[in-house]
């Protein structure tokens, strides 16, 4: 039943019904507080609304359910990040990296390179976010990861003139 509930609240979601969503979901969670599909796509809706104060705690109740959960890490990564926690983010996404080759984390591979090449980029630590860039781009072509590139491929050029 949980699962159908759930299908039904990501519909919500997708359809832009997010009051419904957030009701729905903290219906969810009230009954199983661990559902880590429904933390995290509270979550992310938390997070895309700017709200990421609140979403961190879900992110982190995520985490602790799931600790080796790719997702679940980079999410709270993301989130790190959007609050301007760019070390912190970092440190997450790394951990995230690191599993990505259990399970069917590897789905996420494209998501956590990027939020690592965000972090390294924020900290203007261009040539390390490129070779990030490259490497998640090596193991799963990814559009949105490759544009990211060019990105910090012209920033890493600017920089090198502004020291000239």
């Amino acid at each position: 039943m949980a699962a159908a509930s759930f299908d039904d609240v990501r519909l919500l979601a997708v359809r832009g019904s997010l009051e419904q969503a957030h009701a729905a979901l903290d219906a969810l969670l009230a009954d199983e507080p661990a559902h880590i599909p429904a933390l995290l796509l509270k979550a992310t809706l938390l997070l895309d609304g700017r709200e990421a104060a609140l979403a961190l705690a879900l992110y982190q109740r995520a985490v602790d359910a799931a600790p080796r959960s790719s997702e679940a890490l980079n999410g709270l990564a993301r989130c790190l990040h959007a609050l301007g926690r760019d070390e912190e983010a970092l440190r997450i996404a790394e951990s995230a990296r690191g599993c990505l080759d259990e399970g069917d984390n590897f789905r996420q591979a494209a998501p956590v390179y990027l939020t690592i090449v965000w972090c390294l980029r924020e900290a203007r630590r261009f040539r390390e976010a490129l070779a990030a860039a490259d490497e998640g781009l090596a193991r799963c072509p990814d559009a949105i990861l490759a544009q990211w590139a060019s990105v910090v491929e012209d920033e890493l050029a600017e920089a090198e003139k502004e020291e000239c």
